[in-house]
């Protein structure tokens, strides 16, 4: 199974942290019941909550045995979606075989257990304390160096070419002489209104301007019948942040230059698994040599 950095930054946060076993199965037991650590005790009256893991984000790993003070360190390695290794240096006596693959192998249950095996026997453990994972740094705190901040590649005017519009009882990517022919068959139809219409061409009628104080404007053709007075109040009240005498800027974003990559906020609120994503996107380009923008919603040709 290949994964994405998605899945291993994932699984990084799940394991990183310290375990203790929790209970046991037994897999010949009748009713398969969880078995506390705590009851399941070795001749020495030991019992299992004395073994604990302690996982590392630099994939190193600490077993310990805190019954008797004893901790070996060793490696681990996330080999699947919700399964992990480990190796230890010297901690287990187990030679190569089935037995050690199971002993060796973490799988997570439940998004709460680590589980691994040992003969008859499956352990499950519990994260009783949680670990330290460096933030990664999100390009909306990075300053761009000097270098970065010259870079001017992309400064200039942009025309939508494509947009994501339903045509043909499909939503895709597609031109404005497409979208624009089946709108003309809709109206034709009485399937859709003028007003409908000239809304689903919004998308192709702005112009989007990326400048050199690293702002992107986007420029939308004053309404008709909308007046100067209107315009003038809706500047002052902050309704809108820029008007040329044609056309008015609803709202800016920043763009920047990191380590030679263009990047620009999106505005964006976006959460995967609870977990707040960063609101900058990089700015690529399709295969036509078109800019991908509005979170892959939009395709941009420089005119200016």
């Amino acid at each position: 199974m290949e994964l994405d950095q998605d899945d291993l930054k994932r699984g990084l946060q799940f394991i990183v942290g310290t375990w203790q076993v929790d209970y046991l199965v037994n897999a010949w037991s009748n009713d398969l019941a969880h078995i506390p650590a705590t009851e399941f005790k070795s001749e020495d009256g030991t019992d299992f909550t004395a073994i604990q893991f302690e996982f590392f984000e630099d994939h190193s790993v600490v077993m310990k045995d805190t019954s008797k003070g004893k901790e070996v360190k060793g490696t681990w390695e996330q080999t699947g979606w919700s399964e992990f290794h480990y190796t230890l240096n010297d901690f287990l006596e187990i030679p190569d075989s089935t037995f050690k693959k199971n002993a060796e192998t973490l799988q997570m249950i439940e998004g709460t257990h680590l589980v691994f095996g040992i003969g008859i026997l499956s352990v499950a453990m519990k994260k009783i304390a949680e670990g330290t994972i460096t933030k990664e740094a999100d390009i909306g705190d990075i300053e761009m160096s000097d270098e970065d901040a010259a870079r001017m590649d992309i400064v200039g005017e942009y025309e939508t070419v494509k947009a994501f519009s339903f045509v043909d009882g499909k939503m895709d990517l597609f031109t404005k002489e497409q979208v624009k022919a089946d709108i003309d068959k809709k109206v034709a139809a009485g399937e859709m209104d003028e007003h409908d219409a000239a809304q689903s061409m919004m998308a192709f009628d702005s112009i989007t301007e990326i400048t050199e104080s690293h702002k992107i404007k986007i420029w939308m053709k004053v309404p008709a019948g909308v007046t100067e007075d209107k315009i003038n109040a809706a500047l002052e009240a902050g309704e809108i942040e820029d008007y040329d005498g044609e056309r008015f800027c609803a709202h800016t974003k920043p763009w920047k230059c990191v380590d030679g990559k263009f990047y620009y906020d999106t505005g964006e609120q976006r959460e995967v698994f609870g977990e707040m994503k960063s609101s900058w996107d990089e700015i690529k380009y399709d295969e036509d040599g078109t800019m991908i923008f509005s979170s892959g919603l939009a395709r941009l040709k420089k005119i200016d």
